[in-house]
């Protein structure tokens, strides 16, 4: 049995484990007398664990299709990204225009997949074949369903396809190319690339500037203001680290909650009733702008920053976790009866209290 596997996998093709990643088996020859036909999938990673079990009857087909993406993105679960904030952290006061480097490397795979039926004679399911595939990859992130609605062939949807999309930021960045980006004076730069080997985060310090150089790297075009600006580092759809420079308003709340319980105390002869008042909150929060940019930018501020699920931002001189909220349920990015430019508002609270 010649069986082959396809589709979104195969050596040198590297997919997002947050997408759907759907395999094409064929080639699967079965006994007519055999009422099951089943196929099963086990999908290890470089460990040889199995992270995912995937098997369905094929009602005597010799094709079938599978979706893998819960698997790969368990391979993934354990991924902390506390070397790319160490080295956003080193960045700030580097003067190297070398800029700090973390690196993350792609995530390897096996696909082991063998076949079964019920035998007719004992009525026992026995295994007809087994093979390894060996080859896969796949690395942090997900395309959108607008990106996976115009690629043609899902076998495109790796990461190599996108080369050259972004000839300023690399293939893992999503940062706009049509003009400069906007940064306060004392802000840090980032690009983000996808080489053979894995994604690079590259953060580029104040001292530092960069500008494009046309090469394999792309470092960004930078516009520096003269006022400083808030840093943030967020994770990006394809499961990179990127920057982000806001201006603060001159707005700051604290939450402060607190609540009343009635104490029980032990009866006694006198009425005694005592309340017990514990209170909560303490999380500062902070209003906060784009500041006015082009319509690239706006789409960038509400599609990126804004849906990002992990934030940090620069206070006191660590990276620290924050949620960030639109100030409004939706965006106006323009408007063409108005000839200016827009501004994207947002909500900056501290994911830890004090």
């Amino acid at each position: 049995m010649a069986v082959t596997v396809t589709g979104m996998f195969g050596t040198g093709k590297t997919y997002f484990s947050g997408s759907p990643v759907v395999i094409d088996i064929a080639g699967l020859e079965w006994s007519s007398s055999s009422p099951f036909d089943i196929v099963r999938v086990n999908v290890t990673d470089n460990n040889g664990n199995v992270v995912g079990d995937f098997h369905a009857d094929t009602g005597g087909q010799s094709e079938i299709s599978f979706d893998i993406q819960s698997a790969l993105r368990s391979i993934w679960a354990d991924y902390d990204f506390a070397d790319e904030i160490r080295s956003a952290m080193a960045a700030l006061t580097a003067t190297s225009v070398d800029g700090q480097k973390a690196e993350r490397r792609y995530r390897d795979y096996t696909l082991q997949l063998s076949t079964e039926y019920l035998d007719s004679s004992d009525n026992e399911f026995a295994t007809s074949a087994s093979q390894t595939f060996s080859g896969g990859r796949c690395m942090l992130g997900a395309l959108t369903e607008w990106e996976r609605y115009n690629i043609a062939n899902k076998e495109d949807a790796d990461s190599s396809h996108l080369e050259g999309s972004n000839k300023r930021n690399g293939d893992a960045s999503t940062k706009p190319t049509s003009s400069p980006e906007r940064v306060g004076r004392n802000s840090i730069t980032s690009w983000v690339d996808v080489n053979s080997d894995g994604t690079t985060s590259v953060f580029f310090p104040s001292a530092a500037p960069v500008e494009g150089d046309g090469t394999a790297q792309h470092a960004p075009i930078v516009l520096r203001d003269t006022q400083d600006y808030q840093d943030f580092l967020f994770v990006n759809r394809r499961g990179a680290i990127e920057t982000a420079s806001a201006l603060m308003k001159e707005a700051l709340n604290i939450s402060v909650e607190a609540k009343q319980y009635n104490w029980v105390e032990r009866p006694s002869f006198k009425p005694s009733r005592s309340v017990l008042m514990i209170p909560s909150g303490g999380r500062r929060s902070w209003e906060m702008s784009s500041g006015y940019v082009d319509r690239d930018w706006a789409v960038w501020w509400t599609q990126e920053f804004l849906q990002a699920s992990r934030h940090w931002m620069l206070l006191d001189g660590q990276y620290v976790p924050v949620i960030v909220e639109p100030a409004k349920k939706s965006v106006s990015i323009y408007d063409r009866a108005k000839q200016q430019l827009a501004h994207v508002d947002f909500t900056v609270t501290l994911a830890l209290e004090g």
